[in-house]
């Protein structure tokens, strides 16, 4: 039986004055699915995500979180109803620890504030020791190797760890979704082989966390989406599984281009 759909978008245009990088776009997806959101260069992928995590307000079109609708609402909040995202380039804070970065994210599920840490410090402190314990366990859900460096500056991780640290902050939020935009980026082979592993291992311990992830590397789909969308200039071209979507005309056109296609 399919899964409940968590997330789903109807219609989504996002026009920039006479530019449209997107059009008329649908999407679902279900609870505890992978979907892997593929296309070459400027076809709509990181549109589509800034859409969903409220950086950009649709032209038209709706996002729906467990059928609630979140035009309008900002980045903190879409936050807060349970989506968290990593991005292309690293958002890490350098100087910070691998396990304060951690900790940051946290703060959509932290209630103290400046007058807490003034006022209420025994307040304060209890629910900082109760992030850091989160935090360690994420760490070590996502790479054990990330947890024995949890106490070294951040910005001294290789380029991996600091994929790995990302997807580890993003995750302290309690996402209900968690959206990864390339995240093997700046990674060699076996560097990609053992982020997959992470994933894999992430989603036997939360079953029902959805992912969404944009890639270029087609041995990170080919493994891991259940289901693979397509854009191109901004429009859904397929939808189905990564090997029949792979052989569509339509699709082989887009990456590498009517005549290759042709002639192949």
């Amino acid at each position: 039986m399919t899964s409940p759909v968590v997330l789903s978008g109807q219609g989504l245009t996002m026009r920039f004055g006479g530019l449209t990088a997107m059009a008329e776009v649908d999407f679902e997806l279900h609870r505890g699915e992978i979907l892997g959101i593929i296309g070459p260069n400027g076809a709509g992928k990181s549109t589509l995500l800034n859409i969903i995590t409220g950086i950009y307000l649709p032209s038209s079109g709706e996002v729906k979180l467990e059928g609630e609708v979140l035009n309008g609402l900002s980045p903190h909040k879409i936050v807060g109803r349970g989506i968290a995202r990593t991005f292309q380039s690293s958002r890490l804070f350098p100087d910070l620890s691998v396990l304060d970065n951690v900790i940051i994210g946290r703060h959509s599920q932290t209630k103290s504030g400046v007058f807490d840490a003034i006022f209420r410090r025994g307040r304060a402190n209890r629910e900082l020791a109760e992030s850091a314990a989160i935090a360690e366990d994420l760490l070590k859900a996502v790479s054990r190797d990330l947890f024995e460096q949890r106490h070294r500056p951040s910005g001294e991780l290789p380029q991996a760890d600091r994929r790995r640290l990302e997807i580890a902050r993003a995750l302290a939020s309690q996402p209900k979704v968690l959206l990864l935009d390339e995240p093997s980026s700046g990674m060699d082979d076996n560097d990609t082989d053992a982020l997959m592993d992470d994933i894999r291992g992430l989603c036997a311990a939360q079953p029902d966390l959805s992912l969404m992830i944009i890639e270029h590397d087609m041995r990170l789909i080919a493994a891991l989406p259940q289901r693979v969308m397509v854009l191109d200039y901004g429009q859904k071209l397929a939808d189905g599984p990564f090997e029949e979507v792979r052989l569509i005309p339509r699709v082989q056109e887009a990456y590498l281009g009517k005549k290759a296609v042709q002639n192949a």
